[in-house]
């Protein structure tokens, strides 16, 4: 029967002391042999059961140290080494002392973001990694006009600025928690654009099914729109995203989300959640009926790549074409315009449907149901790019606290950009233009830049330069610099670094 581990008569601790004592020994054996003439042989015997002594005392503190290395290893998230590795004591064994004693169970290094991974996912199902992602911007605005007058009769200023912001900054924990298939991830933002400068963007519990399948609860994005799915900082083209995508894209809900690959290169996610946007709203402010967001899109010619700008230049053509809606039902006031990545519905001058007046003199609109559909479509070759989005909106079963002219009103719009790397992978010239039109006024932006990648063909570290002429942009969101009613000249510098 194989004695227990924590008996073992030769341990890499006795190798540990032997390599020490053994020279010792040595040294004082040599010195004996020149003096045994001269040594006394009651000396010399009171010398050997010292060394007696000491040898025994090696041996007990051996065993002392192997059962404080049994009861550690028990706790330990470090695995013993196999049975043969340990149980003999070799030359390297006892040169490189305790560094073979334990192999790690869990793996740490950096994988585009720090992490903690187990050897063995399904024996330990938990994993942890860290990303930070940062944007430092300079914004100016020079006005083309002092003011602008909104569909309620207001009369607001249209005023310069000049200010650097965090737009954005994120410090993101994800892995896996409980079973490989269980994953979580925790968003938290900081910023310095509006009043709340902490808060959680998004939070999610999901399990995977199957490559086709996974299902996630918690809170983020209600996909209505393309570009504001797939867009972080790092897949912009520009500094951040068009006029257009802002004025007509939803928010962020807590509700429940599918999403997945059921046929390789075709991607959906649907999601239904508790409104078009209601971060930092309670319970008791949210209506009985949930919104429905859905967005598909194919990969017909490979991977496109997570962003716009065809910073992989691609030996072979890519492309993605998709499609995307949302039904939602509004009621009472919409959500705070300071919360995370809000954006409040507006008429197509900018004002916001809320208002009171936005219709109608004295009356304030107080349910609305919102139907939004977009298709887009991308391409990417060699360090070209091209992409569009296209947008229809309507403001459908309009009721308010008194009578209103109209029971729907509509608005469309779209963007429109393109991209080329003049040095591959590295520095980008690229240009934009955006609108949204309706019945209440069109709002237009016209941008060109550029980006540069010091990390070639990496997008972790950005600088961007643009420049835009926005008239009458009926916008308004803080992260972006777009105002409501604005016309001018906006110009945007900023630095994107995410690790």
């Amino acid at each position: 029967m194989e004695r227990p581990e924590r008996h073992n008569p030769v341990s890499p601790e006795l190798c540990v002391w032997l390599a020490l004592i053994l020279p010792v020994l040595i040294g004082v054996a040599r010195a004996d042999e020149l003096t045994l003439s001269t040594v006394d042989p009651f000396v010399e015997t009171s010398r050997v059961e010292q060394l007696e002594q000491t040898l025994q005392s090696v041996v007990e503190q051996n065993r002392w140290l192997s059962e404080q290395v049994y009861e550690l290893k028990e706790r330990s998230i470090f695995r013993p080494l196999e049975h043969q590795e340990s149980a003999s004591c070799s030359a390297s064994d006892l040169k490189s002392g305790t560094q073979k004693l334990f192999r790690p169970r869990y793996s740490v290094g950096y994988d585009n973001g720090f992490v903690i991974y187990p050897e063995n996912l399904d024996e330990s199902p938990f994993s942890l990694k860290v990303n930070s992602q940062s944007t430092f911007r300079y914004s100016g605005f020079a006005s083309g006009e002092s003011f602008w007058t909104d569909s309620a009769g207001n009369v607001n200023p249209n005023d310069n600025s000049s200010n650097f912001l965090i737009p954005r900054g994120r410090i993101i924990f994800s892995g896996k928690a409980l079973l490989p298939e269980i994953s979580y991830l925790l968003n938290i933002d900081y910023n310095t654009t509006s009043s709340n400068p902490i808060g959680l963007r998004a939070f999610a519990l999901s399990y995977q099914f199957s490559r086709g399948l996974e299902v996630s609860v918690g809170q983020n994005k209600v996909p209505g729109s393309r570009e504001w799915l797939v867009s972080s900082w790092v897949a912009q083209e520009g500094p951040d995203r068009s006029m257009s995508t802002t004025f007509f894209r939803p928010g962020l809900s807590q509700g429940i989300w599918l999403n997945g690959e059921p046929i390789v290169g075709l991607f959906y996610h649907a999601m239904l959640s508790n409104g078009f946007n209601t971060l930092n709203r309670t319970p008791n402010q949210f209506n009985q009926r949930l919104c429905f967001s859905e967005s598909v899109w194919w990969e017909p010619w490979g991977d496109f790549g997570p962003g716009y700008a065809d910073i992989e230049a691609h030996q072979q053509p890519a492309l993605r074409v998709g499609t995307s809606y949302t039904f939602a039902v509004g009621k009472g006031n919409q959500t705070d315009s300071n919360a995370t990545e809000s954006s409040t519905l507006r008429l197509s001058d900018g004002t916001v449907i809320t208002q009171s007046g936005a219709f109608a003199p004295g009356v304030t609109l107080q349910s609305y149901d919102v139907s939004l559909a977009a298709v887009d479509l991308a391409f990417k070759y060699r360090g070209f790019s091209l992409s569009t989005e296209l947008y229809a909106q309507q403001l459908l079963a309009l009721k308010g606290d008194g009578p209103l002219p109209l029971t729907s009103t509509q608005a469309n719009g779209g963007f429109l950009q393109g991209g080329y790397f003049v040095i591959p992978q590295k520095f980008e010239l690229y240009s934009r233009t955006s609108f949204v039109t309706g019945g209440y006024g069109t709002g237009t932006e016209l941008a060109g830049g550029f980006n540069w990648f010091p990390l070639i063909g990496k997008s972790n570290l950005r600088f961007t330069f643009d420049t835009a002429w926005m008239e009458h942009s009926p916008a308004d969101q803080n992260r972006t610099g777009f105002v409501a009613g604005q016309t001018g000249l906006l110009v945007r510098t900023q630095i994107n670094a995410s690790f």
